[in-house]
């Protein structure tokens, strides 16, 4: 761990809604990798950009001042129907970003671009299959140097009392991730977990966590990565090291990438996590997994991902490769392309698997059992759920083959509260 500089949790993660400018001036905010993240001036107006389906336009967000590395972009959208964005930077498309935009008023998202020596400013955005506008706010940039400090060195402010967890109900940016008000440590750079017990509590990670020792809790912080080169997850227990707790957690990657997952391996408990703008949510690869009011949603997806050969990301919320004993409830889980819960046994064989009290939606089917070459689940239980009808398979909340034996009850789409009947898959 290097420097430390304590930040709002809230404020930083989820920045306003009005068009902040770029400005060369500004307060020095925080300092990470030899760089300076510099928060933009208010204006009085959103860049907004009417696209229509099947086509694009592009915008000048105005002057990037000289010094910036690159600028902190804010997309808001409302759409006539879901759709698949695009977005190029530059006028050269130095640099591609995808997302969805759900039908109405979708969430606000915001992606680090980077400066090139061809950037001028402009942003081009396609929309696939709807009409859809698209509110953009430049909310900071980052400079490539630091100014020298010149007061005197103070204390460290001491951390304010961790706030009580946020209360139950479905899950929203209310009542998952960080809790308001906390106050974080800015930790720059990976962290290496090696010693029995740790706790990590109230951080603003700049960097991937791998776990490497047993009973360790991340709690009340937010992971943001780094660039990635290959595939890789903000949360790394592939090694299955036992009694790993992750809670009041955000997992939100600042550089948008195909590489970028939130959680991988087994032997974990993950409870009101925020988990957004990944590829795959939670990647279970092993036995003793609980998933517990959590909310999953807003999954990057690329048209031409390098991980799928150049065809079209496979995102899903969550995707068990294998494992016995691994628990999904209470859960908001959306906007994933593949599924909200894919089973794949890919690495092995999966069993007592419990899905409970979820709201799902979204994919191809929202919840899709593969058999493959380890044949039929056993102790598979999915009750007490809630699906919505935005799949590209008509009717196809769940999907299994028939030799797989679950037990389904009380299953209801939403709002008609009609009965979900298992697909055969």
């Amino acid at each position: 761990m290097s420097s430390t500089t304590a930040v709002a949790s809230r404020s930083a993660v989820r920045p306003s809604r009005r068009l902040a400018l770029v400005a060369a001036a500004g307060a020095l905010a925080v300092s990470f990798s030899g760089l300076a993240a510099i928060p933009a001036q208010a204006a009085e107006n959103t860049t907004s950009v009417a696209v229509p389906a099947g086509n694009k336009v592009t915008r000048d967000l105005g002057t990037i001042p000289a010094d910036a590395a690159s600028v902190d972009v804010m997309f808001d959208t409302t759409a006539a129907a879901r759709t698949d964005i695009k977005v190029l930077i530059g006028p050269e498309n130095t640099q591609r970003y995808y997302f969805t935009a759900p039908t109405g008023d979708g969430p606000k998202r915001t992606y680090t671009v980077p400066v090139t020596s061809k950037s001028d400013g402009t942003i081009t955005v396609a929309s696939a299959t709807a009409n859809v506008k698209v509110d953009m706010t430049i909310v900071g940039y980052t400079a490539k140097t630091v100014p020298a400090p010149t007061p005197a060195p103070t204390p460290a402010p001491a951390l304010a009392p961790t706030p009580a967890p946020p209360t139950s109900g479905t899950p929203t940016t209310t009542n998952t991730g960080v809790p308001s008000g906390t106050v974080l440590k800015v930790v720059n750079g990976d962290i290496n977990v090696t010693t029995p017990g740790t706790v990590l509590n109230g951080l603003d990670i700049r960097g991937l966590v791998k776990i490497q020792a047993a009973n360790v809790t991340i709690k009340n912080s937010i992971i943001r990565g780094r660039t990635m080169n290959g595939p890789g997850a903000l949360i790394n227990n592939l090694g299955g090291f036992s009694n790993l707790v992750v809670t009041d957690t955000e997992l939100s990657p600042t550089v948008a990438s195909p590489h970028a997952n939130g959680i991988y391996g087994y032997n974990f408990t993950a409870t009101r996590l925020d988990i957004n703008n990944v590829i795959d949510g939670i990647h279970v690869t092993g036995s003793n997994v609980l998933i517990q009011n959590s909310w999953i949603h807003d999954h990057m997806h690329y048209l031409n991902d390098p991980n799928q050969g150049g065809s079209p990301s496979h995102d899903d919320s969550i995707q068990v490769q294998s494992g016995n004993n691994v628990k999904v409830t209470g859960n908001r889980l959306t906007d994933s392309h593949s599924a909200a819960v894919q089973i794949t046994q890919d690495r092995g064989v999966v069993s007592n698997f419990v899905y409970t009290n979820n709201y799902a939606n979204n994919g191809a089917c929202t919840v899709n059992i593969a058999e493959k070459a380890y044949g039929p689940l056993k102790g598979t239980v999915i009750k007490d759920n809630k699906f919505g009808r935005d799949t590209k398979v008509a009717n196809c909340a769940v999907i299994a083959k028939t030799t797989t034996i679950i037990d389904f009850q009380r299953n209801y789409y939403t709002p008609d509260n009609s009965t979900v009947v298992i697909k055969k898959g």
